[in-house]
């Protein structure tokens, strides 16, 4: 059997599997289809709304409008590529390498070729959906931005598809040689090496990123100042380039140039397929070996540190366990949680850089070249930046914490025989996602109020409105996570790709969004009243403040404590190990 006939088997028995769930789905499932269509034809009109006008204002802006959308759009792209690359390795790293039916597939009489090229297309269809969705808003607004006909989407909608092709094909590359090659020591100076690098890039960034100094006189000077820290993403030799040259040549009526773009995509991704079957052909088994050969090792390791070979060992209790008060299984379960979390480089890579990236967004609030003395722009900035902290939580809560009690799997009647209860095992896991994360957004808002040089009563408030959300977004992934659980697939991207994790995302959003309205109502209030010249009493904005906080206290009882007594009286019952 050919490679090109074994991999159109396996994709037409999958899409049967498909066809059958999507069946299943629309009798059984009428309420969640309805649900899930109305929330994205809901987004896709909303997006499209704020992205056209978002761009038709930038568009508009005299002397540098062009060249900023132009930059942008480089940028969006990029940043595309990039996700691409990242949620693709990570899934199709899991599908290749960690599924229990990788065993017997195998073992099947298809060559390897065809196995890595079809787990690479169900990574990539898995992994990009979400993306194309996302973008098509925004494809349709560039199109109305340059009034272009029918021949911008012909040749846009193809060029994305490339793009998604050529970061799944790159996944697979990086997965294939890193699994076969890697050694453990390689990661000390790779981490020595990556550290240097950030740390050499923003010290250049803030060296040369002056824009305090920038006035009316040369702003043209001071915006190419800025902008020169994005050329990387004007790479020619970068993929993302090429669509960004599809959509302003097609734009601008340029049909040749946008061909020859659309042409050397095609290529590319066609090549990408060819050299994956190719690597495949030679580095899968041995990485697939290399793998399977290192679990026997693994388990015997643990064999050799088991506690009741080193009972000394875990009769003495930790500072760490001493100083919380809690006991020992308790501080076991709650190490299980901290070595699960590090063991995963795709978990704790991710957070690493979300909130990196959100640390050094709210350190820099001040170089963003706003009118920081006005307080319109104070509290317009102070109230995005709160948004933006929550709506990157909800991401990774809905990532990593949904799908967090369903990774328990089928081992889970282990810890329904320890000491604990399950509805301990869940306090335990809501007390330390919540309280790091916590931790972790109430710092950024800190600093967020520190660079806007806040007064103490606005950092207060901020502070305390986000780790009410922190613990409210955690109660909420948690709960629905235990209430709506599937302990028989091991990849987290098909778990949160369910109802569930639909369910989660939503709420998450309406969660944020509902709070975000009672924290900004009374400011909006607040400004007309000063606008209309009417004198406002200390206490009479500490009650308005006092307000905004209860009515987040209430959100977060009704989207985070009403599921998490939910979750923990089912988990008190039997019947719940049946979904094993």
């Amino acid at each position: 059997m050919s490679s090109a006939s074994a991999t159109l088997l396996l994709a037409r028995i999958h899409g049967q599997m498909l066809r059958h769930r999507i069946r299943h789905g629309l009798m059984e499932n009428r309420l969640l289809v309805l649900t899930i269509g109305s929330f994205l034809g809901l987004y896709c009109v909303a997006a499209y709304v704020l992205v056209s006008r978002g761009l038709e204002f930038i568009s508009r802006m005299p002397l540098f409008g062009p060249l900023l959308l132009e930059r942008l759009i480089y940028i969006l792209f990029f940043f595309f590529f990039v996700m691409l690359v990242i949620s693709n390795a990570t899934i199709t790293g899991m599908g290749m390498f960690r599924r229990k039916d990788m065993d017997w597939q195998v073992a099947l009489p298809l060559p390897y070729r065809s196995l890595v090229l079809w787990k690479t297309l169900e990574g990539m269809a898995l992994a990009s959906w979400g993306l194309l969705v996302l973008s098509a808003p925004i494809l349709v607004a560039l199109g109305r931005l340059y009034d272009a006909g029918p021949g911008f989407y012909l040749l846009g909608a193809p060029a994305l598809l490339c793009l998604v092709t050529i970061s799944a094909n790159l996944s697979s590359w990086l997965l294939l040689i890193l699994v076969r090659h890697a050694r453990p020591w390689w990661w000390k100076p790779v981490a020595a090496l990556g550290l240097y690098i950030v740390l050499t890039t923003l010290y250049s960034f803030f060296a040369k990123a002056d824009l305090q100094a920038m006035d009316g006189k040369d702003i043209v000077s001071s915006l190419h100042g800025v902008l020169q820290h994005t050329e990387i993403c004007m790479h020619p030799l970068l993929p993302s380039s090429w669509v960004a040259e599809v959509i302003f040549a097609s734009g601008r009526g340029l049909y040749d140039q946008a061909t020859f773009f659309s042409f050397a995509l095609l290529a590319n991704a066609l090549f990408a397929l060819t050299l994956t079957a190719k690597l495949g052909n030679h580095l899968f088994y041995p990485a697939w070996h290399r793998v399977m050969s290192a679990v026997p090792m693994a388990r015997a390791q643990a064999a050799q540190d088991a506690w009741f070979r080193h009972p000394e060992k875990y009769l003495r209790r930790s500072l760490a366990a001493r100083l919380s008060g809690m006991k020992r299984a308790e501080h076991a379960a709650i190490i299980k949680d901290i070595r699960t979390f590090l063991r995963e480089p795709t978990q704790w890579g991710q957070s690493l850089l979300i909130f990196g990236l959100l640390l050094m967004y709210t350190s820099n609030l001040r170089r963003l070249g706003y009118d920081l003395q006005s307080p319109f722009w104070i509290i317009v900035i102070s109230h995005l930046n709160l948004l933006v902290c929550c709506l990157a939580l909800s991401t990774l809560t809905t990532r990593f914490i949904f799908p967090q009690f369903s990774m328990e799997g089928q081992r889970l009647w282990i810890l329904g025989l320890s000491p604990l209860s399950l509805a301990r095992v869940l306090s335990l896991k809501l007390r330390l996602s919540g309280g790091i994360m916590g931790l972790l957004t109430t710092l950024l808002v800190f600093t967020s109020s520190l660079s806007l040089s806040l007064p103490w009563q606005r950092t207060v408030f901020f502070c305390a409105a986000v780790l009410m959300m922190s613990y409210g977004l955690n109660a909420l992934a948690l709960s629905l996570g235990a209430l709506l659980p599937n302990f028989r697939e091991p990849n987290p991207a098909r778990i949160i790709s369910g109802f569930g994790g639909t369910l989660c995302l939503i709420s998450s959003f309406l969660y944020i969004l509902f709070s975000s309205t009672a924290l900004a109502l009374p400011e909006a209030i607040r400004w007309k009243a000063q606008a209309a010249g009417l004198p406002l009493s200390p206490s009479l904005i500490l009650i308005q403040d006092l307000s905004g906080l209860g009515a987040v206290l209430f959100l977060s009882l009704v989207f985070g404590a009403i599921p998490y007594w939910l979750a923990k009286k089912r988990t008190k019952s039997l019947d719940y190990l049946k979904e094993l």
